[in-house]
C-alpha cells in the first residue's frame, strides 16, 4: 500500500516538473508581423550607421558588413552578434512606425529610420 502510494506521488509529481515553454520565446509567423524588411539608419555614438533587415534569413548587415543575427519572438526583435548571448538591440512590433522604430541598443533609446 505505501509503495502504491509512493509511486503515485512519484508520477504526479513528475508531471509538475515539466519545463513548459514560455510563450513569448515562441517565434511568431513573418506573415504576422509588421514589415521590418529593408534599409535602416541607426545614429549611434556619433556616427550614422546602415542596418539591413531581413527576417526570412534571419541576417543583418551592419554597414554592409555580415556579424550580426536577428532573433525573433512574439513581442519584437533581438539583435546580437554570432558569436555572443548578450542582446545589442532590442524593437518591439507595437512601436513600429511607417518611417521610424525606436527600441534600445546597448541599454539606451534610439530611433531607426526607414531608409527606402
Amino acid at each position: 500500500m505505501k509503495i502504491g502510494f509512493i509511486m503515485f506521488t512519484l508520477v504526479l509529481f513528475g508531471f509538475q516538473c515539466k519545463e513548459k515553454t514560455n510563450p513569448a520565446d515562441i517565434p511568431p509567423a513573418i506573415s504576422s508581423i509588421p514589415n521590418i524588411k529593408g534599409e535602416w539608419i541607426l545614429e549611434w555614438e556619433n556616427g550614422i550607421h546602415q542596418i539591413q533587415l531581413n527576417p526570412e534569413d534571419k541576417k543583418i548587415l551592419w554597414d554592409g558588413n555580415e556579424g550580426l543575427e536577428l532573433d525573433l519572438d512574439s513581442l519584437g526583435i533581438r539583435i546580437r552578434a554570432y558569436d555572443e548571448e548578450t542582446v545589442k538591440g532590442y524593437f518591439l512590433y507595437s512601436d513600429i512606425k511607417p518611417k521610424s522604430w525606436i527600441g534600445t541598443w546597448e541599454n539606451r533609446v534610439v530611433r531607426l529610420i526607414r531608409r527606402n
